[in-house]
């Protein structure tokens, strides 16, 4: 399967166009929306109202699907895209490993498709929820029909925009095609909203320096960066496709054992060590910034927010996910640094052996305020068949206090090659501890084989396995609904970014009807007061 120009094949991205030309003009240039009105789901006015906005918002660097414009503004709903798709041959398909969506021209009920990051099979959902999708799939046999090199709207310098892949506070991350060099890359691009806080200057000037400070590091287990550069008015940089999921959701699949989730939690540590040695603090570690690329290797990414450190401090806000924030550094009385980088990779740690995180919920004010007081719970009261030792290494990089942790990334990765090896770990331990750690495992083997010889342990085993398969069943449910509050957060990311547009043209009353239909989705806290912000901004 490739990836194909939209152009082409369900015309959501516009063909530039003379503005001297009459608004049928417009239309007919853009297939999609020409189905669109003659099946008389939208006027040529609400076509042309949204192809002007698209092309806008694309100068800008924020690049969405005619289709997408057209939900959000209340003109179509999400079945009425995919009915206009399904008369073109192309069919909205997701993903049940990722919920990656996809276009898929030349659809055939017959054939599989699968994730090009997951490669899991990709299917038809029962309801559509969100029209957005991360790439355009064509089948070999066709691919010479669509013109992998059309222009529209959706280029920017050399690459090709393929699809929306994340949204962070900074920017937006794309995955996109280097033409030049027939090549897929992650593409991060620089918004700046017309009501963005700060300098745009400082903002370019932090972003350039993201690029720069990751350019540097060498790393197998930090993502590369190509290129660093502006096209227009939009400042961007490339880096590379990983194709994988976040480390979270690989391994909840994938079935590793204890010790292979260590296995990949060292390599993540030796990455962020090499980090911290070239003077760059990541600041934002969690499960969702580790890809599993397809050699089943991690790959950092995402130093939006990183520091050197010797770099001034966030002006008392709290930047990063709270979930995985240092207490400390939350409540105020710390500053970020190697020793918060221990508590955020043991919390990323904690979340792979315990199958959720040390902090949830929905409300971003509780989990602050529960992190800045309370200890994290303790993994073996979560998940019991995590071993003694190692549970030791990761609630001693959890410590409330930050004087009990390890003082190093490289101590904490350390003490878990130790464990790895069988080692005794270097944390506090009497003389009397030391000398059974070093006889316990042939005590432990003597008693085991005595066991062996009396208990009838096969009915105990096969209740294990049935615990082993409900616990699964529950953490894959618990999961499923972490990735669902994933994917509303970036809906609602994209959202208000198209109504802060549609307010810098002017048009304040489609602003609104945005965000009061965005209101009527379940929301979180936060995401709720961003939204009420907004519409009380636009009433003043």
């Amino acid at each position: 399967m490739s990836s194909v120009s939209e152009a082409e094949t369900n015309g959501e991205a516009p063909v530039k166009s003379d503005p001297s030309k009459s608004h049928s003009t417009v239309v007919l240039e853009v297939p999609f929306g020409q189905r669109l009105v003659r099946e008389g789901l939208a006027t040529e006015e609400q076509v042309e109202a949204a192809v002007s906005l698209q092309e806008e918002m694309a100068r800008r660097g924020v690049f969405l699907r005619l289709g997408e414009l057209l939900v959000a503004r209340g003109v179509v709903d999400e079945e009425s895209v995919a009915k206009v798709l399904s008369l073109q041959g192309t069919a909205i398909l997701v993903c049940s490993g990722c919920y990656a969506q996809y276009n898929v021209v030349a659809y055939s009920a017959q054939k599989r498709y699968r994730c090009q990051r997951c490669r899991e099979v990709l299917s038809q959902p029962e309801a559509l929820e969100e029209v957005a999708v991360e790439d355009t799939l064509v089948a070999d046999e066709w691919k010479d029909a669509f013109d992998l090199d059309g222009e529209g709207e959706r280029s920017l310098g050399d690459y090709q925009i393929l699809g929306r892949i994340s949204r962070g506070g900074m920017g937006i991350i794309y995955k996109a095609r280097q033409k030049r060099l027939d090549r897929l890359v992650a593409m991060k691009v620089l918004i700046l909203g017309p009501d963005q806080p700060g300098d745009p200057e400082e903002a370019r000037q932090d972003f350039r320096k993201e690029a720069q400070a990751v350019a540097r590091l060498r790393h197998p287990h930090i993502v590369a960066i190509h290129d660093v550069g502006r096209a227009g008015e939009v400042d961007y940089f490339t880096m590379d496709y990983v194709e994988g999921l976040p480390i979270n959701r690989a391994l909840a699949t994938a079935g590793l054992t204890e010790r292979e989730i260590v296995e990949v939690c060292v390599k993540v540590c030796s990455a962020v060590s090499y980090a911290h040695g070239q003077g760059l603090l990541h600041r934002d570690l969690k499960p969702e910034n580790v890809l599993f690329d397809r050699r089943g290797e991690p790959v950092l990414i995402d130093f939006g927010i990183a520091r050197g450190f010797d770099e001034s401090e966030d002006g008392g806000k709290i930047i990063g996910s709270p979930g995985y924030l240092p207490p400390e550094y939350i409540a105020g009385t710390h500053p970020y640094d190697q020793v918060g980088e221990v508590y955020s990779l043991a919390a990323t740690l904690y979340t792979l052996l315990a199958g959720r995180p040390p902090r949830d919920g929905v409300d971003t004010v509780q989990v602050l305020r529960q992190a800045s007081k309370e200890p994290v719970r303790h993994i073996r009261h979560v998940r019991r068949t995590v071993s003694r030792d190692l549970a030791t290494i990761v609630m001693t990089a959890l410590s409330q206090e930050r004087m009990h942790r390890y003082p190093t990334v490289a101590e904490f990765e350390n003490d878990l090659r130790r464990w790895l090896e069988g080692d005794e770990i270097a944390l506090r331990a009497s003389p009397l501890t030391r000398a059974w750690n070093r006889v316990r495992g042939k005590v432990a083997a003597t008693i085991g084989l005595g066991v062996a010889l009396i208990l009838p342990i096969t009915t105990g085993y096969f209740s294990w396995q049935l615990k082993a398969s409900d616990r699964r069943a529950e953490e894959a449910l618990q999961q499923h609904e972490r990735e669902r509050r994933e994917l509303l957060l970036e809906l609602v990311s994209t959202r208000i970014e198209l109504a802060r547009s549609l307010a810098a043209q002017g048009q304040s009353r489609a602003a609104r009807q945005v965000l009061e239909r965005l209101r009527s989705r379940p929301l979180d806290g936060q995401s709720k007061a961003q939204v009420e912000e907004l519409l009380q901004t636009l009433q003043d």
